[in-house]
């Protein structure tokens, strides 16, 4: 059981050259800063740059980055779990049930981070999930973990993300315990998640064409 009474996730961890060597539970995954696997999903209606991008607003009570947007679901892939079974995560986080079908993987990077006693090192696999028609009101976000789900179109995403533009008009719902409420604002790139260069690149590629 972990310190809030719950069950521990096991994860399965790896030598920085990303060769299995184990599991341990989360907890000390994070303490001591063992490399392990992370699923990451951006759910856009297409594949134009034009297409609108999903992304959350991190619940508050989260133990890194609350309340920064961040990629539409993501979460730690369980021991034994394969990346594509991390599909699960979108229609846990989000209420939207996706198959594996859905997910165009765009490949692995490694991201590493010191926050408070967290020592996070990951290996994220990532994945565009295409889903036309997709609409804000479709989705169910779990409340206990996301503050708010908004879009953009990923043509402003990566020029924000990539520093082309200061910031970027979003939209969306934020998330409360009696329901959605409608919500805008004017978003900077120091309000979401940080994420490396080849992170962004990789999205860049596939939705821009580019190599």
């Amino acid at each position: 059981m972990g310190k809030d009474g719950r069950r521990e996730e096991w994860l399965d961890v790896f030598t920085p050259e990303m060769i299995p060597c184990g599991t341990a539970p989360r907890s000390i995954v994070h303490e001591r800063g063992l490399w392990h696997q992370t699923f990451h999903a951006w759910v856009a209606t297409g594949r134009a740059p034009d297409a609108r991008l999903v992304i959350q607003l991190r619940g508050a009570e989260k133990d890194t980055n609350p309340l920064r947007f961040d990629v539409s679901a993501a979460g730690h892939l369980e021991a034994g779990e394969s990346p594509e079974e991390g599909v699960r995560e979108v229609e846990e986080e989000l209420g939207l049930r996706l198959s594996a079908e859905h997910l165009h993987k765009l490949g692995v990077v490694a991201h590493e981070a010191r926050l408070g006693d967290i020592w996070d090192r990951e290996f994220n696999h990532l994945y565009v999930a295409l889903v036309p028609g997709l609409s804000l009101e479709d989705l169910r976000p779990a409340a206990d973990e996301i503050a708010g789900v908004y879009e953009l179109s990923v043509r402003d995403f990566l020029d924000l993300a990539l520093g082309r533009r200061p910031e970027a008009e979003i939209s969306g719902y934020r998330v409360l315990p009696g329901g959605m409420v409608r919500d805008a604002r004017a978003a900077r790139w120091s309000d979401f998640v940080p994420r490396s260069r080849a992170y962004l690149e990789m999205l860049e590629r596939f939705w821009m064409g580019q190599g």
